[in-house]
């Protein structure tokens, strides 16, 4: 039977409609990149090295980086942005004043996130939290995210490894959301709402996926998509800036984990990940965390005109479904 179910960090329902059944996915599966891309070493696409890990002999620009951020040969934001009219109470505009990077997470374009040693994972994420502080701190910077779309049905520009940092001085519609809604609950409640529901998810269990000492993945109660996953730290801290180094590693296996039953339960599907965070430290009242969405579904007109997702796939039943491929893979190994 088909019912509605509330976002706990929105305002918005979702309708769950498990009698639609989840069709195949028009997407299909992320083909095995080439050899080389654009974003190799030695074959740089119009684009500026801003940080990178690399030897400490080695210098900037060289090709023996591991990781490393570019200026995104887009534009879309400047940190020298031309002067705008502001307009009017009415009609409002700023000047496209921002930061945006493409972080290239492996010189080899045929690595995947599953796929490249764990420990060079680490250094991904270690830089991720080195780009996120320096963009946090920037005078006049209100929202710093990173988005990572795997398969060109799910945005990605390139077939490399990458990720991509914005840093800009407008809130973001999502994450603005959840800040207003956790606000609220901590001003009535005195706890922070994400803790709050991670601790209800651990005790119930349906909808935990996988979890170690430092991090839970759980398919949330009102998901939007298919086998949308949420990655939480177990310890509260609004801001990625803040992440303890020593979780980074149980992060990268938990991260290589979900992927990998995607990859099994749903034939290698795209997808896409995004950081929600806050720019300031020490927030009490949010949580920063890590969606994952497969791209399994279209939205039709039916969801923009009633503003709320139809979701055919029960998030207890994906939780289930990716639990089970864990386990094979376990069995595998």
């Amino acid at each position: 039977m088909p019912f509605f179910r509330k976002d706990p960090f929105g305002r918005a329902w979702v309708l769950l409609s498990p009698e639609r059944g989840l069709e195949p996915s028009d997407f299909g599966s992320v083909a095995q990149a080439p050899e080389r891309s654009r974003l190799s070493p030695g074959a740089d696409a119009a684009a500026t090295e801003i940080a990178a890990v690399r030897p400490a002999s080695s210098q900037a620009g060289g090709p023996d980086w591991r990781v490393r951020a570019l200026t995104h040969p887009a534009h879309l934001v400047s940190a020298r942005p031309t002067v705008t009219d502001a307009g009017d109470e009415l009609f409002k505009q700023a000047a496209a004043y921002g930061y945006h990077e493409i972080i290239v997470e492996h010189p080899d374009a045929r690595q995947r996130l599953e796929t490249m040693p764990a420990e060079h994972l680490t250094e991904v994420l270690r830089f991720f939290r080195e780009r996120v502080a320096v963009a946090a701190a920037r005078p006049g910077i209100a929202h710093v995210q990173i988005t990572r779309s795997v398969g060109r049905a799910a945005g990605a520009a390139y077939d490399h490894p990458h990720s991509q940092l914005l840093a800009v001085p407008v809130t973001n519609r999502w994450v603005e959301e959840e800040v207003a809604v956790a606000a609220e609950y901590h001003r009535d409640h005195g706890r922070c709402l994400f803790c709050q529901v991670l601790e209800r998810e651990l005790a119930e269990r349906q909808r935990v996926v996988t979890q170690n000492d430092a991090y839970v993945a759980i398919a949330p109660f009102a998901a939007k998509t298919p086998f949308e996953t949420w990655v939480l730290p177990r310890h509260h801290a609004s801001s990625y800036a803040a992440v303890a180094a020593n979780t980074l590693p149980a992060l990268a296996e938990l991260l290589q984990a979900l992927v990998s039953a995607f990859n099994d339960a749903l034939d290698a599907p795209p997808y896409n990940l995004m950081l929600h965070m806050v720019v300031e430290e020490g927030r009490p009242d949010y949580h920063w965390h890590i969606e994952l969405l497969p791209r399994l579904t279209n939205q039709a007109g039916f969801d923009w005109g009633t503003g709320y997702f139809v979701n055919p796939t029960m998030p207890e039943d994906a939780a289930r479904f990716l639990r089970e491929a864990l386990a094979m893979r376990e069995v595998r190994a």
